[in-house]
């Protein structure tokens, strides 16, 4: 079923009641509908206001044998989507009703043209201001109607759809020229002047389109007028538009304790803060937490109160959730044996012989700290066993100087240093190739994150493994990250690889300093030699918590809820990106487990500070990372994916209509690596 739908009213800001006005004198609603009617369609309706001014229209349209459609006056889109379900129309052709000089031919031919093309969208292009068609899929009118927001986009109907990166948009050229500039259609007063200076010279009611061209090429002198602004109700709706994307931000929240803290903490605190990751470069002062007061499952309270549901979860270190109920448990009775004796305790051979059961290759364990404690431990023992001096490394490998030498962060790194490190890029083994030809019998080892938010490819870590071994150098996995999320025993036992060296931390105490070195025996045991020993390695508070973590993670499932969870939110999040149509500024990627939503362009990181200040006034701590943890609970995966449905509307008008800048209330982020 094909409809015209001639949208039509009579109070028109700038020439109110035009459409009774007369044209040689008919009025001009007469005009339309005379001309439209030679159309051929299954139905021809009128689209009005319910206003009581708009009654007469319908009237006259009734007694010319049309239908009428009426609705909010401000909401035409509603008016469309009515007439859709109500005449049960397959595409609709639009018309306006201050076209008086409508040619019946154009609307067969984009009818026509719409049908055969299967296009959702169809309008010709450098027409004659006054002689436009458009023809629009009934699917794509209620897909407009259930989703469009903009005031552009309700009041002028094909915004929604014209935009659209998914809908087939066709436009044909009827001519060589543009003559979009010539304006025919009835927004002012002086118009039917024009209009009637043109019937005059066409001497006959019996015209088409091309009849119009040809006067206006033999006499262009009649339709040259002062200058006047097109479609000024549109451009004025792009005005409404913006307003209102300025209105969709909600309500600031109070950070006074926050700034106050901060501006403390700057004085005394390089970066106020002790991780560059949770310091203000990643996190937007003024529009954003800064300092947190105490967490419980995955909410976080920060400076002023504001609780904020978390997915950073300690840089992923509480894989359970903060402050877990069942580990504090072992954690207070172990309070009050004490924390660190002068004797190794007991719990240590405890934790190593469990590590050793989840672990595929963990032979031998030692304990650290931090993640950064154990990876360049295992680059030191790498470099005694083989006597060798060049690490070659791929990812994030903490602080330390062999590392750190190797990205833009090296300040205070000797050149000699920074010459032992050399760097290789994941899922290109040609790369690694590379580097043993050229550094042959030098490189002491290879160190990689198995995976990060990128998936190997053509058995990349065995491939890895093999040309490692084939020239004589160990391979570490800094399993950091991986260990205790991907799977109990990591990526390895996740991949089924088995590394010489591998490096965990963060998740296996739940959020207590603790990392592990364990590997083959055959290379632990040289740890008898190389120094790897400080104060606090046997502290017990932290290993008590890695026992209780590891176990109640094997007894309750617990890596397959996070899979299952995290699933959902990336799922969902994916599908908000493209049913908003936002792949060009946003992604996720990784895994399940653990992925990030970032964004793409030049404004990247202005997108991201937007959405993290405005994820967070509504309850969520944005901050690219999504690390699943164990209290993620249904329902707030279910709050989280509703907030960030409204976020990316935000950032989708805010970047179309180039807001983002005039709409951040905070400091734009900083990328804790530079480029070079």
């Amino acid at each position: 079923m094909i409809g015209i739908c001639l949208q039509a009213r009579m109070g028109s800001t700038r020439f109110r009641g035009k459409m009774l006005a007369k044209i040689n004198g008919k009025p001009l609603i007469n005009w339309v509908i005379s001309r439209a009617s030679f159309a051929k369609s299954d139905v021809k309706a009128l689209l009005t206001s319910n206003l009581e001014e708009d009654d007469i229209l319908c009237e006259i349209v009734i007694s010319l044998g049309w239908q009428v459609v009426r609705g909010d006056s401000e909401d035409v889109l509603e008016r469309y989507a009515k007439a859709v379900e109500l005449f049960g129309l397959s595409h609709v052709v639009r018309i306006t009703g201050d076209c008086p000089l409508i040619d019946p031919e154009l609307i067969n031919i984009a009818i026509n043209h719409c049908l055969e093309s299967k296009a959702d969208y169809f309008s010709f292009s450098g027409i004659i201001d006054g002689f436009e068609v458009e023809v629009i899929n009934s699917d794509w009118i209620l897909k407009a109607y259930k989703n469009a927001v903009l005031p552009s986009q309700r009041e002028h109907v094909t915004p929604y759809v014209s935009s659209s990166k998914r809908a087939k948009k066709v436009s044909i050229k009827l001519h060589e020229e543009d003559f979009s500039s010539i304006h025919l259609s009835v927004d002012y007063p002086e118009d039917i002047e024009v209009i009637e200076t043109v019937l005059k010279e066409l001497n006959s009611e019996n015209f088409g389109y091309f009849d119009v061209v040809k006067l206006i090429k033999s006499k262009p002198e009649l339709f040259m007028r002062e200058e006047f602004i097109p479609n000024l109700g549109y451009r004025r709706s792009i005005e409404k538009d913006r307003e209102f994307v300025k209105s969709l931000k909600a309500k600031s929240l109070s950070f006074e304790k926050t700034i106050s803290h901060f501006k403390r903490a700057i004085e005394i605190i390089p970066t106020a803060s002790q991780t560059f990751s949770k310091s203000y470069l990643q996190l937007s002062v003024g529009a954003s937490p800064l300092f947190a007061k105490e967490a419980k499952g995955c909410i976080i309270k920060d400076a002023d109160g504001n609780e904020l549901i978390d997915y950073t979860m300690g840089l992923g270190a509480c894989i359970l959730g903060y402050a877990f109920e069942p580990i504090l448990e072992g954690l207070k009775k172990q309070l009050e044996k004490g924390t660190i004796y002068t004797l190794s305790s007991t719990l240590e051979l405890e934790l190593a012989e469990l590590i050793s059961k989840v672990i595929p290759s963990a032979q031998m364990v030692r304990f650290g700290k931090n993640g950064s404690d154990v990876t360049s431990a295992a680059v030191r023992l790498a470099r005694a066993i083989t006597n060798r001096d060049m690490v070659a490394c791929c990812g994030y490998h903490g602080w330390q100087d062999w590392y750190i030498a190797s990205t833009t962060r090296s300040a205070g790194v000797p050149k000699a240093v920074k010459d032992l490190t050399l760097s290789f890029n994941y899922n290109d083994i040609d790369s690694l190739k590379k580097l043993f030809e050229q550094h042959k019998d030098k490189i002491a080892c290879v160190i990689l994150e198995p995976v990060g938010i990128e998936e190997p490819r053509d058995n990349f870590l065995k491939q890895v493994i093999d040309i490692s071994h084939e020239n004589g150098a160990l391979v570490v996995f800094d399993e950091v990250v991986t260990g205790f999320r991907f799977a109990l025993g990591g990526a390895q036992e996740l991949f089924n690889v088995e590394p010489d060296l591998s490096c965990f931390g963060k998740a296996m105490a739940n959020g207590l300093p603790m990392s592990a070195i364990v590997g083959k025996s055959e290379y632990m045991k040289h740890f008898d030699e190389v120094f790897f020993s400080f104060t606090f390695g046997g502290e017990t508070l932290s290993i008590v918590s890695a026992i209780e973590t590891i176990n109640y993670m094997r007894e309750n499932n617990v890596i397959n809820t996070l899979w299952h969870r995290g699933q959902r939110l990336k799922t969902a999040i994916e599908n908000l990106i493209s049913e908003k149509e936002l792949e060009d500024i946003a992604f996720v990627k990784g895994f399940p487990v653990r992925f990030v939503l970032d964004f793409k362009t030049q404004d990247a990181l202005k997108l991201k500070t937007l959405f993290q200040q405005e994820c967070a006034k509504r309850g969520v701590l944005f901050t690219g990372s999504h690390n699943i943890s164990f209290s993620h609970s249904d329902e707030i995966i279910e709050k989280t994916i509703a907030v960030y449905s409204e976020v990316f509307e935000i950032l989708k008008y805010a970047n179309y209509y180039g807001l983002i800048e005039e709409m951040l209330e905070g400091e734009i982020l900083q990328p804790v690596f530079r480029k070079p």
